[in-house]
């Protein structure tokens, strides 16, 4: 799978497949072949569907850098000991 974001890691197949299995699910819904023939409505449900997908699926930009600094990981350490991680 490509990149999404060139600080992002690579996107594990799995992922990629459960995606592409969105967006070809709503092509054969609708029978179309790409995204431009999509009537209004299914592209408005496609992309309130890949985007919960990506939020849940993908990590964050937090996750991915760590923080360089030594006061970006103290208040790390103190967001992580309120949130109870």
């Amino acid at each position: 799978m490509k990149k999404v974001h060139r600080h992002v890691p690579d996107v594990p197949q799995n992922i990629g497949d459960r995606g592409a299995e969105i967006v070809e699910r709503h092509f054969q819904a609708y029978g179309v072949k790409r995204a431009m023939d999509l009537p209004e409505e299914g592209k408005v449900h496609l992309l309130r569907e890949m985007r919960n997908f990506f939020v849940t699926e993908l990590p964050t930009q937090q996750e991915v850098v760590a923080p360089r600094s030594m006061f970006g990981r103290w208040r790390e350490r103190v967001r992580r000991f309120f949130d109870g991680d």
